[in-house]
């Protein structure tokens, strides 16, 4: 396939000047191309055979540096254009036998994006090294868009499914999600990548409004992936129960968010939309109650406004409109700080963004944000892998001065550093866009608390003039008195103020409406 490509470029320098056709005159018939002769092959064999030839002397006397050399000179001679794609391939090699992984993923990379249909084939072979390399350093996602653009790199069913997964991402990540649902059929049982292409199934399904489609994938997901650990578990768990609450089945919702380990990290996350479920069908003593978790000092460095005003509101419907109130003046005096706080890094760059949530990543450090806001950093798998992916390429920096008298190096240095400055701009865009959001809803948040305060004045007025209406009492709704129980099976305590971690998660409440008898909301009548 390699001559037909270079035939067609050497025939071109003899093709003869276009000549006037008469006004009138016929369309000319296309004529069929005329095979390559031997002449034309020997003339493609001994152009690539000249292209190579320093490198392969360089090869075969084992001084690989300069056959590095030779190949970068080769690959920044444009009039070589029809030989990078196979040079670059060729020079990734080279990097990976000097102990340049880095320099040699980016190399492979490069290969990939320049191939064609005449090479795609022989181009093709660098694909398993150049997965499994990435991954050492880090960085899988740098080949995501030329597998994205060109799966026919592919020789191996097992390569193509692992080179669809990473194209899929690539696709989801710039919210192709028809493409990226295309790209995951590629993706058979039994692949390495599948229970991740079934779990990113299930969320592009959510993304597209299809939550009970995304059932099945992620069913699907549990099942092969059983022996990824709890981690990957716990997040399917919680995604399930996402997928049920947007369908609007929330008792289902519910039991999948219950679920979730109480050791995972996402545990906190599910008792927060758990407590929206048990809103969503007017239990307002379970969402008290899954709330009243993460009102614990246990979780008092966790980002959870909303959940604050959810307690506010759903206290507010029981018409507790004294203890909204206190609830409400407490929001403010916690959030407002906060909110000065995400305001003040208003302005600074992606750069300072990423290295925040590195260091905060590393070492806790969280000045001068409040550690909430940073929280979620410390344990993203994608933060994570980006920050492994940079300090790769520092590492990496730092050998390649040792070889700095070789021309290669200045090419391999500027790939990595290339590479190095991108994945902190999109991770450090990410984090900024982020901070950038959570300001906009604290300071929506904190407008949203003066108009319940406003709220709770119209709803008294309202139970006013509904029990004037009605005839009924402003009393609140008498309750019988029973002796408290316990029952078989349980022991009993007097609550005296103090928390325990392993209470967490189990905790009940039984509060009594204070609206007038029968406007209570959520209440059993």
């Amino acid at each position: 396939m390699r001559r037909v490509l270079l035939l067609a470029l050497l025939a071109a320098p003899f093709a003869g000047t276009a000549s006037a056709k008469p006004k009138d005159a016929p369309a000319p018939v296309a004529a069929a191309a005329a095979a390559p002769t031997a002449r034309d092959l020997a003339k493609l064999e001994k152009a690539r055979t000249d292209a190579f030839a320093e490198y392969e002397t360089q090869l075969a006397s084992g001084q690989k540096a300069r056959a590095a050399d030779a190949l970068v000179a080769l690959v920044e001679d444009a009039t070589m254009a029809p030989f990078h794609a196979e040079a670059y391939g060729k020079l990734g090699d080279i990097f990976l036998a000097l102990d340049l992984p880095y320099a040699a993923v980016t190399a492979w990379n490069r290969a990939f994006l320049a191939a064609d249909d005449t090479n795609v084939a022989d181009i093709g072979l660098h694909v398993p090294k150049a997965m499994e390399t990435a991954k050492r350093v880090g960085d899988s996602a740098i080949l995501e868009e030329a597998f994205s653009k060109n799966l026919a790199l592919a020789r191996t069913e097992d390569v193509r499914g692992q080179m669809a997964f990473l194209a899929a991402r690539e696709a989801f990540h710039g919210q192709s999600y028809g493409l990226g649902l295309g790209m995951l059929k590629m993706v058979k049982e039994g692949d390495p990548s599948y229970p991740d292409a079934k779990a990113l199934e299930g969320v592009i399904l959510n993304q597209q409004g299809r939550p009970v489609d995304a059932l099945t994938p992620f069913e699907a997901a549990q099942k092969a992936g059983r022996d990824r650990g709890i981690r990957f578990t716990d997040s399917l768990t919680l995604n399930t129960a996402r997928s049920y609450y947007a369908a609007g089945n929330y008792p289902r919702a519910i039991q999948g968010y219950a679920t979730v380990s109480r050791g995972s990290e996402f545990w906190p996350q599910a008792q927060f939309e758990r407590a929206w479920a048990h809103f969503r069908i007017d239990d307002l003593n379970g969402t008290l109650a899954t709330l009243h978790t993460l009102d614990t000092p246990f979780f008092e460095s966790w980002y959870f406004p909303e959940a604050d005003l959810l307690r506010i509101y759903s206290m507010f419907l029981m018409c507790k409109f004294p203890q909204a109130n206190i609830e409400i003046d407490a929001f403010n005096e916690f959030y407002k700080p906060i909110h000065a706080a995400l305001q003040g890094w208003t302005g600074k760059s992606d750069k300072e963004s990423f290295e925040l949530a590195r260091r905060y990543a590393e070492t806790g450090a969280h000045d001068p944000l409040p550690e909430s806001i940073l929280r979620p950093y410390g344990s993203e798998e994608r933060l994570r892998a980006s920050i492994a992916a940079v300090k790769s390429a520092d590492d990496e920096l730092e050998r390649l001065k040792a070889v700095s008298a070789n021309p290669f190096s200045d090419t391999a240095k500027s790939w990595v550093k290339e590479r190095r400055k991108e994945l902190i701009k999109v991770e450090g865009a990410r984090i900024s866009a982020r901070i950038a959001e959570q300001e906009a809803q604290i300071g929506g948040m904190l407008a949203d608390t003066e108009i319940f305060v406003l709220d709770i004045l119209r709803m008294k007025t309202m139970l006013y003039e509904q029990a004037a209406n009605t005839g009924m009492s402003l009393d609140a709704a008498r309750t019988v008195k029973r002796e408290e129980r316990v029952r078989k099976g349980w022991r009993e305590w007097p609550y005296e103020g103090e928390i325990w971690a392993d209470e967490l998660g189990y905790y009940r409440v039984d509060a009594a409406p204070e609206c007038p008898a029968g406007m209570a909301r959520g209440s059993k009548k």
